[in-house]
């Protein structure tokens, strides 16, 4: 029996050890454990302050665009750049122009009237002009030339009446305009 007491002995030497290394395992496996968790914890606390740091940067930076983005819009604003786009813009000046250039039509066709009326030379003009237009279409090639040549005396004089109206009118259009533009800003 002394083999049994033998064997039974080295078995329960066998299970000490056992149990020891089982032991010193967990001793080294929480110390591993604390040592990570302390380590994680110091990791994390330096990921956080320095996304604490990055967070005041950025704002810091998207406040100063803010005050940018604000300045910029006052001096729009004091300037006269309004919320319209480029297009509305363009369009409203088109618009204006095609008025203005309607009333400088209104007003030389005006002052063409005005000096038609005044000189009687013309109104024999258009006189010659509708008989010779009834002439050409009943005679041939003779009543042709001098239709043409009737409309040619006739577009003269209207031309040189044309140009000193348009001229005038050209000349007091900046007077016009500066008048109501210091109105406007009053």
């Amino acid at each position: 029996m002394s083999t049994a007491k033998k064997t039974l002995s080295f078995a329960h030497k066998t299970l000490l050890a056992g149990v020891g290394v089982y032991d010193s395992g967990r001793d080294k496996a929480a110390n591993k454990f604390d040592q990570i968790f302390v380590d994680g914890s110091a990791f994390v606390n330096g990921l956080l302050e320095k996304g604490e740091s990055l967070e005041t940067q950025i704002q810091a930076k998207l406040e100063a665009r803010i005050m940018l983005q604000n300045k910029i819009s006052a001096l729009r604003a004091k300037l006269g750049f309004g919320n319209d786009s480029r297009d509305q813009q363009i369009d409203a000046l088109t618009q204006r122009v095609d008025s203005l250039i309607e009333v400088v039509a209104k007003l030389a066709q005006q002052q063409l009237a005005e000096s038609n009326a005044s000189t009687p030379k013309k109104a024999p003009v258009k006189a010659v002009k509708k008989t010779t237009a009834k002439a050409s279409a009943t005679k041939s090639a003779e009543p042709k030339v001098k239709a043409t040549a009737a409309k040619t005396a006739s577009k003269k004089p209207a031309k040189s009446a044309a140009k000193p109206a348009a001229k005038r009118v050209a000349s007091k259009a900046p007077a016009k305009a500066a008048t109501k533009a210091a109105k406007a800003n009053d």
